[in-house]
């Protein structure tokens, strides 16, 4: 008789539990569906707070609350992600920042590998977005720290070393837009080469206003080291004629815009050189140019071409 009784109690038990799971888990349903509603209706905030209440009971419910756990781990990451992506578009990066770093540590917890990585990317892209900003206001000492707390996030970020660098221009900081804008170059953005050579070319002009000759030649070459310039190969070429240095005159005015004065004045870079012949034929080219045609012609006399 006890045992029939003892029977009888755990039949009883198991009936009870039994219909608690079910309760449970039908309560852990209503919260699902009330946080997908949330969620469609753009309140993430009440959607993410109703899916960790039906993780919390379905996890609870062992095997029968498996799937919806799953979908709850799914969802909770994602929203956050979504919530912190509308924050960004605000502009509210404290907050944003606040939300990836939120949803990276339900991705981690949940093991959700993607959303985990697009959190991680998405918190790189914060500074650089905070950075371009300030860049586009004009304020270089506010992007600089920006864009270097970005390409310090992602190193490989081709766009931020780009942007950075070209922050650094803006400061006069030569030396770190050069390294910035060809590590950009080396990660492969399209740009980092012309703006480069843009830098370069406009230091070059600036330094030969400034009758720094040497410097103006430097600056030029390395424009010119990246590619065909003929801008750069003048400047080049009048600053090394301007420091009396004829042979890299030569050099880069052949490479020079065609005009009636750049052929004048290589011309002379080959008579000061010593180089009688390249200098007739080439004060010959301007013999009927109205300005320095006669010029050319008693140079040619005096050269006895």
């Amino acid at each position: 008789m006890k045992r029939i009784t003892r029977l009888f109690l755990t039949a009883a038990v198991v009936l009870f539990a039994g219909s608690a799971f079910a309760q449970d888990m039908t309560q852990a349903g209503e919260l699902y569906q009330k946080a997908t509603e949330a969620y469609q209706a753009g309140n993430e905030i009440e959607a993410v707070k109703g899916f960790k209440e039906a993780l919390k009971i379905a996890e609870a419910a062992g095997d029968e609350g498996i799937e919806m756990a799953e979908g709850c781990k799914d969802m909770i990451p994602n929203i956050l992600l979504s919530a912190a992506g509308k924050m960004v578009a605000a502009k509210d990066y404290a907050k944003a920042e606040e939300t990836y770093n939120e949803a990276l540590a339900a991705a981690k917890e949940y093991g959700k590998e993607a959303a985990a990585k697009s959190a991680e990317t998405k918190l790189a892209q914060i500074p650089m977005q905070q950075g371009n900003d300030a860049y586009n206001a004009g304020n270089m000492e506010e992007a600089i720290p920006f864009l270097q707390k970005a390409v310090e996030r992602d190193a490989n970020n081709a766009k931020a070393h780009l942007l950075l660098g070209m922050a650094y221009n803006k400061a006069n900081k030569d030396t770190e837009a050069e390294a910035s804008l060809m590590k950009a170059k080396e990660l492969g953005d399209a740009n980092a080469e012309k703006v480069l050579s843009g830098m370069f070319v406009s230091g070059a002009n600036d330094a030969m206003k400034a009758k720094k000759f040497n410097e103006a030649i430097a600056k030029a070459e390395k424009a010119l080291a990246l590619g065909p310039n003929p801008t750069a190969s003048l400047i080049a070429g009048m600053s090394a004629y301007q420091a009396k240095n004829w042979n890299k005159a030569i050099t880069h005015l052949v490479n020079a815009p065609a005009s009636a004065q750049n052929t004048y004045i290589l011309a002379s870079c080959y008579e000061s050189a010593g180089k009688k012949a390249q200098a007739c034929a080439t004060y010959k080219k301007v013999l009927n140019d109205g300005k320095f045609g006669p010029t050319a012609k008693q140079k040619i006399a005096k050269l006895g071409c």
